[in-house]
């Protein structure tokens, strides 16, 4: 499935459209059809950004349904986007709606490294994107940094706010 998934990131990198920065990853995820209607569905995230997720999977998925994906530990309630065939497997992307993450977490600003390389798409793993962007829904004093970040590291693309959290 790795050698799959890494055909289908190679084959969307000049098709770039979006506003958002996307994170690409190779993470293994787990998918569940909602209602729960039986066996997971397991592929690979090509990338996160802050509002959503792009898998590989075996099989398709219809536009509209509603997935928990669990990844690292962390659950994330989305609806399915579009889904693309793509070298005989299927590009899912997910819309994030929800996320539920493990107990235990200190909730602290975000240090100026990891708030950098959000800014500029690169450097953090899925769980850290996560957190970075579950901490900016509930704190404005990261959110006004990442900003600052943003029209520093990103000049031609201004700071939006609603670019902020997707």
């Amino acid at each position: 499935m790795a050698a799959l998934a890494q055909s289908l990131l190679a084959s969307e990198q000049d098709a770039e459209r979006r506003t958002e920065a996307r994170y690409p990853t190779q993470d293994p995820a787990e998918l569940e059809l909602l209602p729960g209607s039986g066996e997971p569905v397991y592929g690979t995230v090509l990338d996160v950004s802050r509002s959503g997720l792009r898998v590989a999977l075996p099989q398709r998925l219809d536009r509209g349904q509603q997935v928990k994906v669990t990844l690292h530990g962390n659950v994330i309630f989305g609806e399915v986007r579009y889904c693309r065939a793509v070298s005989g497997a299927f590009q899912v992307g997910i819309r994030i709606q929800d996320l539920v993450r493990p107990a235990g977490r200190v909730d602290q600003h975000i240090a100026d490294d990891p708030l950098s390389l959000f800014a500029v798409g690169k450097g953090l793993s899925v769980p850290e994107v996560i957190a970075v962007r579950e901490h900016l829904v509930r704190c404005e004093t990261c959110r006004a940094r990442l900003a600052h970040q943003e029209a520093l590291l990103n000049p031609i693309r201004r700071a939006r706010p609603g670019r902020l959290l997707g």
